[in-house]
């Protein structure tokens, strides 16, 4: 469960159990069940939001943000009016959460996200004039505009930067000392004699490497599930997992990864700002697969939260551009090696 905490701002994990437990405390409620169903989608979504921002920080308005949007959802449940007052309760919060999030007095994970989702979905429900409609538009893509930028321009340098399409790396810090630049020389070259005899891929695979997915393409990793957890971290001689470029039955080996075994702990940074570490988000769900990918703007489909892998460092031995530790290998360069 740590790395799944990892995936939502601490702020907001009080919300997110309130959000989860919500659904099963409105069923209690015998009248909400015989509602007709108008009020029961309106009530629902009230009374959902007022259960979790009980558990959001106080700059959200937290308990007075509960007890307005309880008091709504007894209005819609009671028949009495409750849509302009909702009107002006969802707006006032929205703009909160983009002002909050500029300052980064919030932070617009998936949890806040959600909420946010939920109460544009509200407001939509309690628009019934055109004019009102298009405004509603108008505010979703304010909304999401405003988010966007925060985003992209709220990278936090003192902790971990969450990179679009769902990276997570550490801030690069000052520049490497000579010690650290020759730390970083001497573990390249540690790799690149260590890893020699698996220029081969049937020996890697006799020594217990697998391929983690198809087994033809530019980057494909093949992992060692017994050197994940065997206490060793940064070993030349037992990285985690191997890569290579397959393809016409041909391997070449580009490098290997190294990775640390638990979620949330930092990878021994040993050249500084040369050697920074990475982590990957991906999407766990309630819903089939259970599983996916973050999209290219670092976030999760409904329903699902973002998970935060356990960091991990390539090193590459083929000399690519950017040196040995380059974040990423251009495809069209590694097709071209001979």
């Amino acid at each position: 469960m740590r790395d799944f905490w990892l995936g939502v701002a601490p702020e907001h994990r009080v919300g997110l159990l309130c959000l989860m437990a919500s659904p099963l405390l409105l069923v209690q409620l015998r009248r909400w069940r015989a509602a007709a169903f108008e009020e029961r989608w309106c009530s629902g979504l009230l009374g959902t939001l007022a259960i979790v921002h009980l558990g959001l920080p106080l700059w959200f308005g937290s308990v007075l943000s509960a007890g307005l949007f309880g008091w709504l959802a007894v209005r819609c449940l009671t028949g009495r009016s409750w849509r302009v007052q909702t009107g002006f309760l969802v707006t006032a919060q929205l703009l909160l959460f983009v002002a909050a999030s500029g300052v980064q007095a919030a932070t617009p994970d998936q949890v806040g996200l959600t909420v946010a989702v939920l109460e544009l979905a509200l407001l939509s429900i309690s628009c019934r004039r055109a004019l009102a409609r298009v405004g509603t538009v108008a505010l979703v893509f304010v909304f999401g505009t405003a988010m966007w930028v925060v985003s992209i321009a709220g990278h936090d340098h003192d902790g971990v930067d969450r990179i679009q399409a769902g990276t997570v790396q550490r801030p690069a810090g000052p520049p490497p000392t000579a010690v650290e630049r020759a730390a970083a020389r001497d573990l390249a070259a540690q790799v690149r004699a260590s890893t020699a005899r698996y220029a081969s891929l049937a020996v890697a695979e006799a020594d217990g490497y697998h391929a983690t997915g198809p087994r033809t393409g530019t980057q494909v990793h093949f992992e060692h599930k017994g050197h994940q957890n065997d206490g060793r971290v940064l070993d030349p001689a037992a990285p985690e997992q191997l890569v290579y470029a397959v393809r016409d039955d041909r391997a070449r080996l580009l490098g290997v990864v190294f990775q640390v075994p638990v979620a949330g702990a930092a990878g021994p940074a040993i050249g500084g700002a040369d050697t920074r570490w990475h982590a990957h988000d991906v999407c766990v769900s309630l819903l089939p697969p259970g599983f996916g990918v973050v999209s290219p703007f670092g976030s999760c489909p409904g329903l699902a939260f973002a998970t935060t892998m356990p960091e991990m460092i390539h090193v590459w031995v083929v000399d690519p551009p950017g040196g040995p530790y380059a974040e990423h290998l251009d495809d069209a360069w590694v097709n071209a090696l001979p």
